[in-house]
């Protein structure tokens, strides 16, 4: 179990911050570039031409995450995971959407749980959003860029790996749980 937390927590901090971070042009304490002597400084670009752009990175970041989320939905839904879990057990879970069900108490638990704020009820609905959520991040910063066919051919097949990767990853891996039990 250890293990699986140590994944999860490396996927959704670690990873991200590798993803999007920074590196800093060297400079000496005046202000100006590294001198010859410095190997760092002399690190010629062979070809100027991007094989991938910050904003690709942004939509595969984003692609990967919805197909975590929709495998940790499948994981919920035929992997049996969250069983017994008031929030997560996809059995019993929904009724989290209203005051009391088991007692015939229909009115909604929160203002909005029954319609644009079900994702906060329970685990089954909140990893659905978080997959749509993720898909139409990655199509919001891919609509901003002008592509040729080939690009967006390269991009729709590199999105639709890391998705199934990300996917895997929860579904087969992480949470592959008891397949049996019922």
């Amino acid at each position: 179990m250890k293990m699986k937390i140590t994944v999860l927590l490396i996927v959704t901090f670690a990873l991200p911050q590798l993803l999007f971070s920074q590196s800093k042009k060297l400079q000496l304490p005046d202000g100006t570039a590294a001198g010859k002597n410095n190997y760092i400084a002399n690190i010629q670009v062979v070809n100027s031409r991007k094989v991938v752009s910050k904003n690709d990175i942004y939509i595969y970041v984003c692609q990967f995450f919805s197909g975590s989320a929709d495998g940790i939905n499948q994981a919920l839904v035929h992997h049996y995971l969250g069983m017994g879990n008031h929030f997560w057990d996809f059995q019993t879970s929904w009724k989290n959407k209203y005051k009391n069900y088991d007692e015939g108490d229909l009115r909604p638990a929160f203002i909005g749980s029954t319609s644009f704020a079900v994702s906060l009820t329970d685990g089954y609905h909140l990893t659905r959003m978080a997959d749509r959520a993720f898909s139409l991040g990655s199509l919001a910063f891919a609509l901003g860029e002008k592509q040729t066919f080939k690009g967006v051919l390269k991009k729709i097949i590199i999105s639709a790996v890391v998705n199934r990767a990300g996917f895997l990853l929860f579904f087969d891996v992480i949470y592959p749980g008891n397949r049996a039990k019922k």
